[in-house]
């Protein structure tokens, strides 16, 4: 796959948004070029390969996620911008964080990164 158009890279969010909600980590995995990193939120110690990005996606079913994307997705050659929201559950309450995710790809349209940006005054009570 040497380009991604914006309808495959829209698609592919899309299904990563579904995997996420319905807690299909294997879904979300395969998305994942071996040796990839998650790094969520940026500025946290990335998360990297296969196994590590199945832990971490793991742990974030039990927060129960809730997701929708609010905007389209923005796509530059292999790499894309897109903003959502996710519902969850954090310390017993249901919050949502509105953050803009970055995926960037390699060659066969698996993600190589994914960076979340948000902080404090991207989340409010749900």
């Amino acid at each position: 796959m040497n380009e991604l158009s914006a309808a495959d890279v829209t698609t592919i969010v899309e299904g990563y948004l579904r995997a996420l909600e319905s807690g299909d980590v294997d879904a979300i995995v395969s998305l994942y070029a071996e040796g990839a990193s998650v790094e969520d939120p940026v500025g946290s110690t990335p998360v990297v390969g296969h196994a590590a990005i199945r832990a971490f996606y793991a742990k974030a079913q039990d927060m129960h996620p809730r997701t929708k994307l609010t905007g389209s997705v923005r796509v530059a050659g292999r790499e894309c911008a897109f903003a959502f929201a996710v519902t969850v559950t954090y310390q017993g309450r249901r919050i949502a964080i509105h953050p803009i995710d970055t995926f960037r790809f390699d060659e066969q349209g698996r993600i190589l990164q994914m960076r979340a940006y948000f902080g404090q005054g991207n989340i409010e009570p749900a």
